[in-house]
């Protein structure tokens, strides 16, 4: 039984977000991030940027808020992570790996090689993920429907959807928000990657997301805003006892490119790296290649 499965119990032991398990889910963010930045340096490189700006949100998932084995990953009582922003697989690959789903140095070796299965755009033969992702604003119209059926069913698996910001322009996604709302599916959370950027350039520039939180009130969800690399604060957003039978949406405020130093906080969207690029990034993180 991991960490991740028992979490979700309100009477297995773990420690509370104000625990000094916080210090545990930091180091494993710290190793995937050095993960992710090894496959920027693959033949094919990976969107770099969106990857590393949703560690903590992959950490606070896996590693305490979800139940989930990874020696059985179609357990049936598992709870779902979509991550519609499929395009940032090479972090949740390296999440996964981390966790234990397989290999991190298989993934090194195979990521988006011709005939894996680690490919460049989040794919359902990997161990640990249910829906193949990429194509931007369906993963929240999965996540509604798989949280409908669950709550018909009366079962109590939970479905979390992390989002991009710059996603948030499909008009699928409104769609889906007003399915979970007028449905009432408490048993589905939205988590939003707010790193301002997204491939043409500053989300802002592009079509504003500055009312976000306030629009996904008015649809009727429970939102709330948090810093996203500050992983007590996504624990406690992610666990606090539901007000209602609301939907709930965490606003996480992350950074392009968050945890490499030389980034300053505006990582590139893609990247492949050279040998020596990969030597900088890792000397900026305190690594010795």
């Amino acid at each position: 039984m991991t960490r991740s499965m028992i979490a979700a119990t309100t009477d297995a032991g773990l420690e509370s977000p104000s625990d000094d398990g916080i210090g545990a889910l930091e180091d494993h963010a710290k190793r995937i991030r050095r993960l992710i930045v090894r496959l920027a340096a693959t033949p094919t490189g990976c969107h770099l940027g969106g990857s590393l700006s949703l560690v903590e949100l992959l950490v606070a998932l896996l590693g305490r808020v979800m139940k989930t084995r990874p020696d059985a990953p179609h357990w049936e009582e598992r709870d779902h992570l979509i991550l519609s922003k499929g395009h940032a697989a090479a972090g949740l690959y390296a999440a996964l790996s981390e966790f234990g789903f397989f290999d991190p140095e298989a993934l090194v070796r195979r990521y988006n090689a011709e005939g894996s299965i680690f490919t460049g755009h989040v794919n359902a033969k990997v161990p640990g993920v249910d829906f193949s992702t990429g194509s931007l604003g369906h993963g929240l119209g999965l996540g509604t429907g798989l949280a409908l059926g669950y709550r018909l069913k009366g079962l109590g698996n939970r479905v979390y959807v992390i989002c991009g910001d710059g996603e948030m322009g499909e008009g699928s996604n409104w769609e889906a928000i007003q399915i979970a709302s007028h449905q009432r599916l408490s048993n589905l959370t939205i988590i939003i990657d707010r790193n301002c950027g997204q491939n043409d350039g500053p989300t802002e520039s592009i079509l504003s997301q500055a009312a976000l939180t306030d629009r996904l009130r008015m649809f009727g969800f429970e939102a709330l805003e948090v810093d996203g690399h500050d992983l007590r604060a996504l624990c406690q957003a992610m666990e606090a006892p539901a007000k209602g039978a609301a939907p709930r949406a965490i606003i996480a405020k992350t950074q392009k490119g968050a945890g490499v130093p030389m980034f300053k906080g505006k990582g590139p969207h893609y990247a492949v790296f050279t040998p020596e690029q990969l030597r900088r990034a890792l000397v900026s993180m305190g690594e010795v290649p």
